[in-house]
């Protein structure tokens, strides 16, 4: 007959029991370290992700702004030129006329003396502001739309400006995309204009008659190509100003999010219409 089992003992029995709990506290314990680790990793990593993510975002804000600055003062700079630029060809222009018009009406005495200084006032406020405006003109208006006038400004001083230099014959026509060389042909034209009217009015004297029409027809025709010319450079200068203001609005923030770059700028059709006419 098989033996029955004994009965664990009383002290088997809370070993056993001890045993158990101890190996049910280590688990917890095991566990609640496990919980308290991947709780602290989880913090970590959602802080140093959280940090990443705002300061990515904050950075994208501060370009987006700092473009939209970069555009207003692009703008600004346009602006400030069309002025500058549309006072110093206007002076020269009214200055040119008063002179023409005095010797062809054989202008003397104060008549004669306040046309020939109002004259060399122009020229010398031209020649002292050109450079500057020209520069201007290259930074400003030329250079944002990608346009490089060196090229295109040898072509303007071979012409006789006898004609509307803006729209010659083909293969002549001075290139008008850039803002720059069309005031050179202001100033080229200008320079011709001046020495004509130099060899005129040392010729006349302090008193003279009216002047043989044949002699100022070529002046005032010069001068109506010079009043265009003048024309087409400020509506090229404005155009390329309002062009400039409306790449706020070409873009929106969040489709430049990903990517914020340097503003682009492209000439209108308005632009490219300037010098017709």
């Amino acid at each position: 007959m098989a033996s029955k089992p004994a009965k664990p003992t009383a002290q088997a029995t809370l070993v056993t029991e001890r045993r158990i709990a101890r190996s049910a506290a280590e688990k917890a314990t095991e566990s609640l370290r496990e919980k308290i680790v991947v709780a602290l990793v989880g913090f970590v990593l959602t802080g140093v992700i959280g940090t990443v993510l705002t300061t990515w975002i904050q950075q994208r804000g501060w370009a987006w702004q700092n473009r939209v600055a970069k555009i207003e003062k692009d703008t600004e700079n346009a602006i400030a030129t069309y002025r500058s630029t549309s006072d110093l060809i206007n002076a020269r222009w009214h200055a040119t006329y008063r002179m023409v018009r005095a010797i062809e009406r054989g202008a003397s005495g104060e008549g004669w003396t306040a046309a020939r200084a109002a004259f060399d006032a122009a020229d010398r406020d031209w020649a002292l502001r050109y450079s500057n405006v020209a520069r201007e003109i290259e930074f400003f208006v030329d250079t944002p739309f990608g346009i490089d006038p060196s090229e295109a400004l040898k072509r303007v001083w071979g012409l006789t400006c006898d004609t509307y230099a803006l729209r010659g014959a083909p293969g002549t026509v001075v290139d008008t995309r850039s803002a720059r060389v069309v005031l050179e042909v202001i100033n080229h034209c200008h320079g011709v204009t001046k020495d004509e009217l130099e060899r005129l009015a040392d010729a006349r004297g302090e008193v003279a008659p009216p002047a043989d029409p044949r002699l100022t027809a070529p002046l005032y025709r010069r001068l109506d190509h010079l009043y265009r010319t003048n024309d087409a450079l400020r509506c090229v200068i404005f155009e390329r100003a309002l062009a400039v203001r409306e790449a706020v609005g070409s873009e929106s923030y969040w489709s430049t999010f990903f990517g914020v770059g340097a503003p682009r700028y492209a000439p209108t059709a308005k632009d490219q219409a300037c010098p017709g006419g």
